[in-house]
């Protein structure tokens, strides 16, 4: 049976992959404990082989574009559009160099602060920022750290988008760990069970949030703009 990393991509492993895993861990956990010798756990291979994983993924990233939409107008913009418009680039030294080297790079003139008018520039500024990003990905190898703040970014997004379900099933997960231990045995396993499902259930509670992906949204967006503007970047111009 081929692992994971065999069967998906890098950025797909981490920004969809281990969102998805994430997110069911409590139930798994509770399975592995508690149900040692489970049947279902003979399911995880079987799931793999027959494409389970592959629908995983792709209803992740479905959920994490979706909410995508929410967050760009909660940001007013992606952070690599805010960081071509007039109206956010006034104190940013790299402003004027940037958008002079995108132009050259993917061949779309921008809008002038004269011509910037919404919409209509950001549809070009997301055109502009598309053929970067095809550029960057066709030189993988000499822009590492672009990939890994993308993945990065795209597993804060999809395991943002996942909240309402990690959770529901952290919950569940803790009434399964009292149940067990009032009915059937109050074990130290049960109560490290309970641990694990309090500690889930906080951190999705206070560390996965809108702020939380924004800020990675912001890192991607310096590192590829870095990558514009770097000597390889600057020649490919």
């Amino acid at each position: 049976m081929p692992g994971l990393s065999e069967l998906f991509d890098a950025y797909s492993l981490r920004a969809r992959v281990y969102p998805g895993l994430l997110t069911v861990l409590p139930i798994t956990v509770i399975m592995v404990v508690l149900w040692p010798q489970s049947p279902a756990q003979a399911l995880w291979p079987v799931a793999v082989s027959v494409g389970g994983m592959f629908f995983l993924t792709n209803w992740v990233r479905d959920r994490g574009l979706k909410l995508e939409k929410r967050l760009v107008q909660q940001w007013d913009g992606l952070p690599t559009t805010r960081r071509l418009r007039w109206a956010d680039g006034a104190t940013d030294p790299d402003f004027e160099r940037r958008r002079t080297q995108l132009e050259k790079l993917v061949g779309i003139p921008l809008p002038s602060a004269a011509d910037e008018d919404g919409e209509r520039s950001d549809a070009i500024y997301l055109s502009a920022v598309r053929g970067l990003r095809i550029w960057v990905r066709q030189r993988a190898d000499a822009f590492p750290l672009v990939q890994q703040e993308n993945a990065a970014y795209g597993f804060r997004r999809n395991l943002l988008a996942l909240k309402p379900i990690g959770i529901a099933l952290c919950v569940l997960g803790l009434i399964v760990d009292g149940v067990w231990a009032v009915a059937v045995d109050a074990t130290a396993s049960v109560g490290i069970l309970g641990l694990v499902h309090g500690a889930l259930l906080v951190s999705w509670i206070t560390v996965v949030c809108g702020e939380w992906v924004r800020d990675q949204g912001e890192r991607y967006a310096d590192q590829l703009f870095d990558a514009l503007l770097s000597p390889t970047g600057a020649d490919a111009a």
